[in-house]
């Protein structure tokens, strides 16, 4: 939760000046656990900070949300240690054949997670525990009333700073949330990019970055949060996923992949429209030319790395999504993810499904309008770059 009174040292500053070591120290005596020690994750936390340092000025009020939401994080990565150290066992639950979507950002992700929201047997993470993984639900569901407080008043705090929020993100305390606060607690979440000047952060991520441990520690959340409840098979959503396709394979080598494509040009005109939008609580200066070549620059890294590991790799699998077919018929959609998994769509699930669709048609929480010519960007030169993806998956233009 973004609570702007208890910034802790961000109180009366004027200019932007994190410091990584008072962060840590700060979040540890918050919890009354042990200091972080020999952190794992300390080049990642040192690189973000310092292109937070570097790389932009926040308004007050900015830096008030962003070292609220980095002591968040914090805690929750030391509450998560402080349960595997007392809980051996949490380490040995199985994360079997999950399910893993992803795609370029603003590709149908999100519209696509909620549709697997229909079947008992498989496990979606929800917003509250996403927020908040500690302590595991099933060992105190008591826990869950407050969390999910915690998630509505987030939610809120959203609403209230990004306009139109609720036009350009699907989320619900209790409903399905993505990975992105998993990958965000060691600091590899390069969604950080959307919302922050941080572009010095985000070319080290997708260029040179260990994702391999980070992935470990993606996969000891999912055990944390499995521990001592039914075991049911995940279905988990992150569209950057796609920029490190080998190591998440290597994590999960009995995983689906979903891959969700769409015309990477009207991708890239929403992204940026996004990215505007959500980094306007913590900036009063957000230049959109600039905008426009970081976004080209992110989306361009999706594309790069999905080409590479699709021309490299013969063994993970994989079933590919059109969007256009996704938003057309979701049912289909998701009875062809059934098939690439050896399954038949249950009757019921299926009803339930169609009835869903039905009852949230699209732009139904309203409609996000957006122009790539707004962010300096030529239409030429952008379709000249995603020209080989295009062509990869036959994906069709969505200019009329």
């Amino acid at each position: 939760m973004r609570d702007y009174h208890v910034a802790g040292t961000a109180r009366n500053r004027t200019s932007i000046q994190f410091d990584p070591i008072e962060l840590k120290r700060q979040a540890a005596l918050e919890l009354g656990l042990e200091e972080f020690g020999e952190d794992p994750f300390g080049e990642f936390f040192a690189r973000f900070i310092d292109a937070l340092n570097d790389d932009g000025v926040m308004t007050a009020k900015g830096v008030a949300i962003t070292e609220t939401e980095i002591l968040s994080v914090l805690r929750n990565r030391l509450e998560l240690r402080d349960w595997l150290a007392r809980e051996p066992s949490i380490g040995m639950e199985p994360i079997d054949r999950p399910i893993l979507l992803m795609g370029l950002p603003r590709s149908g992700t999100t519209f696509m997670h909620h549709l697997f929201d229909h079947d008992p047997k498989l496990r979606l993470l929800r917003m509250w525990e996403t927020l908040r993984p500690c302590p595991p639900p099933a060992v105190d569901p008591d826990s869950v009333v407050a969390r999910l407080e915690v998630a509505r008043r987030n939610k809120e705090d959203w609403q209230s700073d990004v306009e139109n929020f609720d036009a350009t993100h699907l989320l619900d305390p209790d409903g399905p949330d993505e990975c992105t606060h998993l990958i965000s607690q060691v600091f590899a979440m390069v969604g950080f990019l959307n919302v922050m000047k941080v572009s010095s952060f985000f070319r080290w991520l997708s260029e040179s970055a260990d994702f391999f441990k980070v992935y470990r520690h993606h996969k000891s959340v999912l055990q944390l949060l499995q521990w001592k409840a039914p075991h049911r098979r995940w279905v988990l959503k992150y569209p950057n996923y796609v920029l490190s396709m080998k190591e998440l394979s290597d994590t999960y080598p009995d995983a689906l992949f979903v891959v969700s494509h769409r015309d990477p040009v009207r991708t890239l005109a929403s992204l940026c429209d996004l990215t505007h939008q959500f980094r306007a609580p913590r900036y009063a200066d957000n230049d959109r030319v600039k905008i426009g070549q970081e976004m080209w620059y992110f989306v361009q890294k999706h594309v790069d790395h999905l080409l590479a590991f699709r021309r490299s790799d013969t063994k993970t699998r994989i079933h590919d999504v059109d969007y256009n077919g996704l938003v057309s018929d979701p049912v289909a959609t998701v009875e062809s993810v059934y098939a690439a998994m050896d399954l038949e769509l249950p009757k019921p699930v299926r009803e339930k499904l169609a009835d869903w669709t039905q009852r949230n048609p699209k732009g139904k929480r309203g409609t996000h309008t957006y122009r790539l010519e707004e962010y300096g960007l030529d239409r030429d030169r952008v379709e000249a770059g995603f020209a080989e993806y295009r062509r990869a998956f036959d994906i069709p233009s969505e200019e009329s």
